[in-house]
């Protein structure tokens, strides 16, 4: 540990990125003062003494420490620890501790993670909104208007890279809050597949991004009895659902 006014630190030769792993739709960070806490805690446990933890959005350095004047232990490091399990924090400990080079390695797979999501995160990979046979903003801009007052604003497109993998279920359409992004599986993009489809599977998903979550327990339920009365109050809503359920060995097949 040093005792100087230059810190110990940790660097990276990238950036291991700022988001965290999102748990469900709608939550943006989860690090919040009570999982600082608790990073806090297990900490000073390993190191085996009090210390004062600082959670950073460092885009450069992992963890730094330094030894205050008044012998406390300052610990900077990433938030995302504390999301981290328990070996990756024994591990942040020994660092600290000994410089271990086999903790180094653990702290720096796990920041790999992080810049990994963050990358996955922050390019959401979907195509134009305009298909072959349907115009997805066409769809979004209707339902907007006839459902939302045209006070709802996302992007929306196709999903790509869902061709020709088996499946015995498939999602039709999917809400990525953290973007705003609808994004429609390219199965819908037929001649076959009547417009009230494309317009339904839309405002399925824009009704999420409307009404979002709810808490049960330890589950995040979206389908919630609200969600489902809305739902059903769509006018094309029987007649989607029909098709849908009629046509499902073609969408499967797709």
């Amino acid at each position: 540990m040093n005792t100087h006014d230059e810190p110990d630190q940790l660097g990276l030769p990238f950036e291991p990125g700022l988001p965290l792993p999102e748990r469900h739709p709608g939550v943006v960070d989860l690090v919040d003062a009570s999982l600082l806490d608790d990073l806090h805690r297990r900490l000073g446990r390993y190191l085996g003494e009090p210390i004062d933890l600082i959670g950073t959005r460092n885009r450069r350095t992992i963890v730094s420490w330094r030894r205050l004047d008044t012998g406390l232990l300052r610990v900077r490091c990433l938030r995302q620890f504390a999301m981290a399990k328990d070996d990756v924090v024994r591990a942040l400990a020994r660092f600290v501790r000994s410089r271990d080079p086999v903790a180094r390695e653990v702290l720096n797979a796990f920041s790999m993670k992080i810049r990994a999501h963050e990358r996955r995160q922050q390019r959401p990979r979907f195509a134009a909104p305009v298909g072959r046979h349907h115009d997805l903003q066409w769809y979004f801009d209707n339902e907007n208007q006839s459902s939302f007052e045209g006070d709802f604003e996302a992007r929306i497109g196709w999903s790509v890279g869902t061709r020709g993998k088996e499946r015995r279920s498939i999602r039709l359409g999917s809400w990525a809050p953290r973007h705003r992004l609808i994004k429609v599986h390219p199965v819908l993009d037929r001649e076959a597949v009547p417009g009230f489809v494309v317009g339904f599977v839309v405002f399925h998903e824009m009704l999420h991004g409307v009404l979002g979550g709810a808490q049960n327990g330890q589950r995040t339920v979206f389908h919630t009895p609200e969600f489902r009365t809305r739902e059903a109050d769509h006018p094309e809503y029987q007649r989607a659902q029909e098709w849908i359920a009629g046509n499902m060995d073609a969408l499967l097949s797709y």
